[in-house]
């Protein structure tokens, strides 16, 4: 029997490359987007192509809990159960600390914190067994900057997450984190030539990730190949030499 996985903020970048992973291992893919439409239909459309998977593409903010509870209605109905959830969909408003405001701190912790706790939450009924996987980012293990305190002070709380909700759900489902450092990503490609060489100097690897080499480390500990691996943060990031 096909396995069935939840991706949130599938549409693009590491959301869409691991979709395209799970598919190419056999699992059915529900697509999770919010604004991006065309990008997360011609997803569905490319996987659909490719792969005998079944697919179902479904609009919902993470950071709304009614939205959250109608998506896993419509799964209900389209899959009766999931076996893996990927907490991917993040936010970013990256801007002086002078500049910072309390509604961007809310905003970025209601997308990048809240949401992937309810997502979590109201999937345990759908979830009885299996994996999830919640993308953290290298910022919270301190290489963070100034700019994205908020994003930063978001993906560190997804660690905590992690290891309340690993203890928590053990033995019926493992609970692991990915930590990536900089990625080829949409979020990345308006960063200033003099930036990213900077960055790349501390770079073991010397380059930026690409999205598949996310998915592949996130496929793999949502995977039976890492069944004995749980409440563990994993660094994807090149070797960060600071």
């Amino acid at each position: 029997m096909q396995k069935t996985v939840l991706i949130t903020g599938a549409s693009r970048g590491i959301g869409a490359a691991t979709a395209y992973k799970f598919a190419s291992n056999n699992y059915n893919v529900i697509i999770n987007y919010n604004n991006s439409y065309d990008e997360a239909y011609l997803l569905e459309k490319s996987i659909k192509q490719r792969f005998n998977v079944k697919t179902l593409l479904v609009k919902c903010d993470v950071a709304n809990e009614h939205e959250i509870i109608k998506m896993y209605q419509i799964i209900a109905e389209e899959f009766g159960k999931i076996d893996v959830i990927i907490n991917n969909a993040g936010i970013s408003k990256d801007c002086i600390l002078e500049n910072k405001t309390v509604n961007d701190f809310n905003l970025i912790l209601n997308a990048n914190l809240i949401g992937p706790f309810l997502i979590i939450k109201h999937g345990l009924n759908a979830l009885k067994k299996g994996a999830i996987v919640n993308v953290s980012s290298d910022n919270a293990l301190g290489n963070g900057y100034i700019e994205s305190i908020d994003y930063d002070a978001s993906k560190a709380g997804i660690i905590a997450l992690t290891h309340d909700f690993a203890k928590y759900l053990a033995p019926e489902i493992r609970v692991n984190c990915v930590a990536p450092g900089w990625v080829e990503t949409n979020m990345n490609e308006e960063i200033s030539p003099i930036f990213k060489n900077k960055e790349l100097t501390k770079i073991g690897l010397k380059r930026f990730a690409k999205t598949e080499e996310i998915a592949n480390v996130i496929y793999f500990l949502a995977s039976e190949e890492a069944s004995y691996v749980n409440d563990v943060v994993l660094k994807v990031n090149g070797g960060i030499n600071e």
